[in-house]
């Protein structure tokens, strides 16, 4: 009998069940993650059965790829006949595979883990954005308050569908993960941006081949000649005629004409 145990963390579900098809493995893979657990039944390497809390079949191997992926699994290689309940063949299960992985990387972009605690968040979008929403959508939308975990959430609509519904209301930036939302994951780069644009002309860096074409050269200006220059000389006085002794001064005009 052979026996595989360990953790899906860094591993991956769906990378394990590509291992056990490689080895062709028959028997029962076991997968918990706090109180929840699922089953998946092997035959010759195929999954043929799967069981999640009450479900079985589909809805089960959705349950368990979309939920389970980060649990303690253990693999016991057993002869008997697996309980079937899957209606897949081997291509499409196969596909059926690669859609869960792919939806499973959407949902954790936004719901990290089944411990998330998610918020209403109505700052992620335009005001004008249109929203198109099912009942059951925002209803769960309602009760993201912050302080219920994404597995106290789906104790009323089932972990499946509301693992789907938070990813959509994570895509429409309508909730939050433990409180952080777009617009605060945004914020710092948006700052660096408006100080950026703020700075005056001036301070802004440059690039560098901006600032080899704006490259300034000053000249000195011609020197100047340090040694005062002497100022001109003053103009001659011109020379007066002697005054004639006999002569006698003229009188003002208002005194009139006399000797």
């Amino acid at each position: 009998m052979t026996e595989l145990s360990g953790t899906l963390d860094g591993i991956g579900l769906f990378a394990l069940l590509n291992f056990l098809a490689g080895l062709k493995s028959r028997g029962r893979l076991a997968i918990t993650d706090r109180e929840l657990s699922g089953t998946l039944h092997f035959t010759d390497g195929r999954v043929v059965g799967a069981s999640f809390g009450n479900d079985t079949g589909e809805v089960a191997l959705d349950a368990i790829g979309l939920a389970l992926g980060q649990g303690h699994f253990s693999f016991a290689d057993e002869g008997g006949e697996q309980p079937s309940n899957l209606n897949m063949d081997g291509p499409e299960l196969q596909k059926h595979l690669e859609h869960l992985q792919s939806e499973r990387e959407r949902i954790m972009a936004g719901i990290p883990s089944l411990d998330s605690m998610p918020s209403v968040n109505l700052d992620g979008g335009a005001d004008d954005q249109p929203i198109s929403l099912d009942r059951g959508t925002l209803r769960l939308l309602v009760k993201c308050d912050g302080r219920s975990s994404v597995l106290e959430l789906a104790r009323e609509a089932g972990l499946l569908a509301t693992l789907k519904r938070l990813a959509d209301l994570h895509e429409q930036h309508l909730v939050s993960v433990d409180g952080e939302s777009p617009a605060q994951a945004q914020a710092p780069a948006q700052a660096a941006a408006e100080a950026e644009v703020a700075l005056p002309p001036q301070e802004a860096a440059a690039p560098q081949s901006d600032m080899a074409e704006e490259t300034i050269v000053l000249t000195r200006p011609p020197s100047i000649p340090t040694t005062p220059v002497p100022p001109p000389a003053p103009a001659p006085e011109p020379a007066r005629e002697p005054a004639d002794a006999t002569s006698h001064p003229r009188r003002p005009w208002w005194q009139g004409e006399g000797p």
